[in-house]
């Protein structure tokens, strides 16, 4: 059976890959004052917990971009999105504890700034690392992705906005660390046909959505699902989680209703922007 090449715009993987890969994503490790913002933050302890569970049971824990070029290995995927502080003074010890290695996905017209499109979180005053941060992480072997320039809903831009923001990203990213990045996350999530064909064309090899569920080998390499890790989830929790993904009924709903999410954020848009 004939398959496209790794890095097309069709995303089919190569017919090596005979695993499902489970890609946990993280956002902060670190116990937040919002209730809201909670889902996305794991504390200290039970993320050191669930690294050391998982290298205990054998899986080689590691970034996104070096888990797709080992196929036939027994790992674990782990991501951030944002770039958080808590990352390097909370996160990274713990993943050096472990022996193990991640995908750090950068919006990047916010590095040294604050978490400003966190619009009804207090989490909207984070601090984020700064361009030397970043690129001092880099070569500490943590891979730095993409997570788009503004951190904007691209399925429900215009294309060439779209365009100009992950193009402006992965730009960023070659400027200021000097290097190429291979990953891209998309921001909350959110993509489609389109949005896809501008990530393969600007020059990314993979991207990430959520999908609640393992990476398939067949699926597109521009749609990687991704497994949201609960704060409370602890050895066994995680070990089931990247065993069978999410097997709960708010995960299926969320997948059924993302067409008509869609329709209504693409209208909220055009309201926002006179369109």
């Amino acid at each position: 059976m004939a398959t496209a090449l790794p890095g097309s715009a069709s995303g089919v993987l190569d017919e090596t890959l005979t695993m499902p890969l489970p890609v946990l994503m993280y956002h902060s490790v670190g116990d937040s004052v919002s209730a809201d913002f909670r889902r996305w933050e794991v504390p200290p302890g039970v993320f050191a917990e669930q690294l050391g569970a998982l290298a205990a049971s054998g899986y080689h824990l590691t970034g996104l971009t070096d888990a797709l070029a080992h196929p036939h290995r027994r790992q674990v995927a782990i991501t951030f999105d944002d770039g958080f502080e808590d990352f390097v003074t909370t996160a990274l010890p713990a993943l050096q504890n472990a022996g193990a290695h991640a995908t750090l996905y950068v919006p990047t017209a916010y590095p040294g700034r604050r978490a400003t499109w966190l619009d009804g979180y207090s989490e909207r005053n984070l601090p984020l690392l700064d361009w030397s941060d970043l690129a001092a992480l880099a070569d500490e072997g943590v891979e730095l992705g993409s997570h788009g320039h503004r951190h904007l809903e691209l399925d429900v831009v215009p294309t060439a906005l779209a365009r100009y923001d992950v193009t402006a990203s992965r730009r960023a990213i070659e400027e200021k660390t000097g290097r190429s990045p291979d990953s891209f996350s998309y921001p909350f999530g959110y993509h489609c046909a389109s949005v896809r064909t501008v990530v393969a064309a600007a020059g990314f090899d993979s991207a990430c959505e959520l999908g609640y569920r393992l990476h398939q080998p067949l699926r597109s390499r521009f749609a990687i699902s991704r497994l949201v890790v609960d704060r409370t989830a602890g050895a066994v929790d995680i070990l089931r989680l990247v065993a069978n993904g999410h097997r709960d009924a708010l995960a299926n709903a969320r997948r059924g209703l993302r067409s008509g999410w869609r329709a209504y954020r693409a209208a909220r848009w055009r309201l926002g922007h006179g369109t």
